[in-house]
């Protein structure tokens, strides 16, 4: 199954996906010439660290090109519905089609998602079933490139001092709101999680974006409540 290119007209966007590449690329070039090879050539700083840095920016545009351009699992306009499977199926009352449960209609790209998170101008694209797994990849390499490049400005601006960690647990209200929310419904590993979102087994695989995505079954009875 060939890779399937979707692209959403909207000028909204498209603004805030430039917004997002100027940023990248301001980043990628003003880091390493003012604090990168400087600190580098005075033998503050190894060249992994410079390596690193191109790496986790080159997997951070990666995956936002990638989600932005993937498929997030739009339906056909005749979708063939096992017999079996009939009775899982509903009409969306906007475009009038079939469509399996837990699909939504989108209003910016005007057709149904299978498994649709929700739309993200960010990525100009919706967040589906076939193009969450890049979406999340986005969101990682992104928190990776940012508190990278933090931390390169802190050691930078303070000499190399030593930094300060922060605790970033849950919060004990939130633990109550979820607590309350997963009682009611079947738990699962967190690892068949992953791999249904990101379409493998294999872990390693979770964090490369130039990769095509293969859907795995889901045992009907976890997917009808989650």
């Amino acid at each position: 199954m060939g890779r399937r290119i979707h692209f959403v007209v909207d000028p909204q966007g498209w603004c805030c996906m430039g917004l997002i590449i100027f940023v990248w690329l301001y980043n990628t070039i003003f880091i390493p010439k003012v604090i990168l090879f400087p600190h580098y050539e005075e033998g503050h700083i190894s060249v992994v660290a410079i390596f690193c840095y191109y790496f986790c920016s080159l997997f951070c545009i990666a995956s936002l090109l990638r989600a932005s351009v993937a498929d997030p699992g739009k339906l056909p306009e005749n979708p063939k519905i096992p017999i079996t499977e009939r009775e899982y199926w509903e009409l969306c009352n906007k475009c009038n089609m079939m469509r399996p449960k837990r699909s939504h209609h989108c209003s910016r790209c005007g057709h149904c998602v299978r498994r649709m998170d929700h739309h993200c101008p960010w990525i100009n694209n919706c967040v589906g079933e076939d193009n969450h797994w890049l979406f999340l990849q986005l969101c990682f390499y992104t928190q990776i490139l940012s508190s990278y490049t933090l931390i390169l400005d802190f050691c930078h601006y303070y000499y190399f001092l030593p930094l300060k960690k922060e605790n970033w647990d849950t919060t004990s209200i939130e633990k109550m709101s979820n607590c309350c929310e997963d009682i009611s419904r079947p738990q699962k590993p967190w690892q068949q999680t992953f791999s249904e979102v990101f379409g493998t087994r294999w872990k390693i695989l979770w964090f490369i974006p130039f990769r095509q995505r293969q859907p795995l079954r889901v045992p009907y009875h976890f997917a009808s409540h989650i």
